[in-house]
């Protein structure tokens, strides 16, 4: 299997490296959707678009048509690229802006910026700047309350796949914000082998589903218990280890070459490292996917 560096800021897929060629509209009782060209009608005294410096291009505002969504008395205002950052941002909660504008604008850093102030302007964003100790200082990015919301409304994405808003456990955001690599790194492999991407779950979903499990199962008995336990977790693609069930950090669930639905549970290995480490776990057997800053080997840990 080819190495694919998750910090290589010009590794990214062809079909990755710019907005979608369809806009996707989808009407509601509550919201209705009309197509112009016209920005968003709210602004912000926080959000404001700076001028552009002589000879520096407009980033595609006029060429791009925007989807306005009317809501509840306001309107909204969406362009392509847009709604693709905000399905990013809504699967992975906490998304680190220079791997947005790596991973959705094929680096094309003046064209992100002008999408965020947009966003942020209609309050769909909020940012963040993440001091590190001994490191960069990062930019993370999630939706608001009123953005999930509304994207939702227009996204076109599976019921079933969740959409997150807000920042939570701050001590936890550094990694948070790496999981989006983590997923890139698996959805490369994934399309190389012929395959396509079509939910992702996070562990806060996972473990929704495996705590409402162990409670039915704290009133059987101790075989009993056990046989729940691995049932559940043999239905979540998910293993065993007596009676814990192992939580991966992302769980991807992809449409295989062969039509068939299979699931590949990913994991970070750096909560205790600073460097990047993926460990990726598919049919219940783990795969060594490291990735290091200076290619050393990567750190042990124990099961």
């Amino acid at each position: 299997m080819g190495r694919w560096d998750i910090l290589d800021r010009n590794n990214v897929r062809e079909s990755e490296s710019g907005p979608p060629r369809e806009e996707r509209r989808q009407e509601s009782s509550t919201t209705s959707v009309s197509v112009g060209r016209g920005p968003g009608e709210r602004s912000s005294a926080n959000s404001q678009v700076r001028p552009e410096r002589p000879g520096q291009s407009s980033p595609e505002r006029l060429p791009d048509r925007r989807t306005q969504l009317h809501d509840r008395g306001r309107t909204y205002s969406l362009c392509s690229s847009e709604i693709a950052a905000m399905a990013d941002i809504g699967r992975f909660r906490t998304v680190d802006v220079r791997d947005l504008s790596r991973f959705i604008y094929g680096g094309n850093e003046t064209r992100l910026k002008y999408d965020l102030e947009n966003l942020r302007a209609q309050g769909l964003v909020e940012e963040k700047t993440l001091f590190r100790a001994h490191r960069n200082a990062r930019r993370l990015v999630t939706l608001t309350a009123e953005g999930q919301q509304i994207f939702r409304k227009t996204s076109g994405l599976p019921n079933e796949q969740r959409i997150y808003h807000g920042f939570v456990k701050p001590k936890e955001l550094d990694h948070d914000a790496d999981l989006y690599k983590v997923y890139q790194k698996a959805a490369e492999e994934i399309h190389e082998k012929g395959g396509k991407p079509t939910r992702i779950r996070l562990d806060f979903e996972l473990k929704e589903s495996i705590n409402r499990a162990k409670e039915t199962a704290g009133r059987l008995s101790e075989d009993e218990r056990k046989r729940l336990l691995a049932a559940v977790a043999e239905e979540q693609g998910l293993t065993i280890d007596g009676a814990s069930i192992h939580l991966p950090d992302i769980q991807v669930e992809y449409e295989a070459r062969e039509g068939v639905v299979q699931r590949q549970n990913l994991e970070l290995l750096s909560r205790n490292y600073r460097e990047d480490g993926i460990r990726g776990q598919s049919r219940g057997r783990f795969q060594n996917l490291c990735e290091k800053r200076r290619r050393e080997p990567c750190p042990s840990r124990p099961a």
